[in-house]
């Protein structure tokens, strides 16, 4: 399943508490870059799927294209701390972190998976990976719910 669709899995958990940090630099980086890295990643699945590219392809595609801007972005969001995050936010941004390390884990797990020299030796990576997958799809949720109760106007 296509990560993109991924974020619609549904979740028990509520989103978490927030308050005013929607605007901030830090969330609008976060929504561009994961956007165009979600983007990428699918783009690059698709291409091995119309066999364009093979599995090693794959996981080159993985490891210099999708990684590097989420690395990067990763490190821009957990240095944001302390009195920079409104007390209301704080949950958000918890959730937010767990979202990025999952993100990130479950697509080196794949890359290892991919880079494999047989089933065998990948499968622990592939259970890496859709463990972490499916941890950050139950995090995107939660935080595009976040998201989302931040732009209504509050309830009379």
């Amino acid at each position: 399943m296509k990560l993109a669709f991924a974020l619609l899995l549904a979740c028990s958990k509520p989103a978490p508490p927030s308050g005013a940090l929607v605007n901030t630099p830090a969330l609008d980086d976060f929504r561009s870059v994961e956007k165009t890295t979600l983007q990428t990643f699918n783009d690059a699945l698709a291409r091995q799927r119309a066999n364009t590219i093979d599995e090693l392809g794959l996981a080159e595609a993985i490891d210099h294209d999708v990684l590097p801007p989420w690395r990067d972005l990763r490190a821009r969001v957990t240095g944001v701390t302390g009195a920079s995050i409104p007390d209301a936010d704080r949950d958000l941004f918890i959730t937010l972190g767990r979202y990025l390390a999952e993100r990130q884990t479950s697509w080196e797990a794949y890359s290892a998976a991919l880079r494999s020299h047989d089933d065998a030796s990948a499968q622990p990576h592939y259970a890496k990976y859709h463990e972490q997958n499916d941890a950050a799809s139950a995090d995107a949720k939660r935080l595009g719910e976040a998201f989302r109760s931040l732009s209504r106007p509050p309830a009379p």
